[in-house]
């Protein structure tokens, strides 16, 4: 008798559990999943809810239980390739020995992350079209990777600059990120397009050049 009173007060002491804590994380995950194959597969727009939840194996109502609409769930996977893009900027920051070599083997990673992603650039022009701050992320994101690889390269690091000089080095900053972007994701393989190796060759110097004097030039081969 007195046991089972001990586990009874027990019991009315310990916290309660949510009913939703079973279903937290995975199930955004699998929304998340399902979202992004059927925004892959349809685009952003024809895509619907139901089929979202459906695919995820979760009810209509459970779906907006996390997300009040589509655009929510393009920000969130929007935020995903976001973060893991830094973590590939990261691994730049994190060379052991920063050569011309390594930062061309560091361009081709990026390059071949970019061609598997290639899909995700859609979410992103549908993003802009969503509202007017839908950018921002990628904006904070930009300057993520610019202190990211302040911490390591003189040419990044904009807190080492007096206050009045700071903006135009961010500018050549994001200049130099564009050019990383655009030649790692829009020169392709086929096609009359430039050489892809040449490409590489050229964008590794002028990154590495930019990284040690903060400064956008193509230095001629060695």
């Amino acid at each position: 008798m007195e046991d089972s009173k001990t586990r009874r007060r027990a019991a009315a002491k310990a916290p309660a559990e949510s009913p939703l804590k079973p279903v937290g994380k995975p199930t955004i995950a699998r929304i998340l999943a399902a979202a992004r194959k059927a925004f892959y597969a349809k685009g952003f727009f024809p895509a619907s809810v139901e089929e979202i939840a459906e695919d995820a194996g979760v009810s209509r109502a459970t779906v907006y239980l996390y997300y009040r609409s589509k655009d929510e769930m393009l920000l969130d996977l929007m935020r995903q390739d976001l973060e893991y893009q830094l973590e590939i900027y990261a691994e730049l920051a994190g060379l052991r020995r920063v050569t011309l070599a390594q930062v061309r083997k560091w361009l081709v990673r990026l390059r071949g992350e970019q061609e598997v992603r290639r899909s995700s650039l859609n979410l992103f022009w549908a993003g802009a079209t969503l509202v007017t701050d839908s950018m921002d992320p990628v904006y904070r994101h930009r300057d993520a990777i610019i202190a990211t690889l302040g911490r390591r390269f003189a040419g990044f690091d904009l807190d080492a600059l007096p206050r009045a000089l700071r903006e135009a080095q961010r500018i050549r900053c994001y200049m130099m990120l564009f050019m990383v972007e655009g030649a790692t994701v829009q020169i392709v393989e086929s096609g009359p397009g430039p050489s892809v190796k040449a490409a590489l060759d050229q964008l590794a110097r002028s990154l590495l050049h930019f990284m040690d004097r903060g400064e956008i030039a193509t230095p001629p081969p060695s």
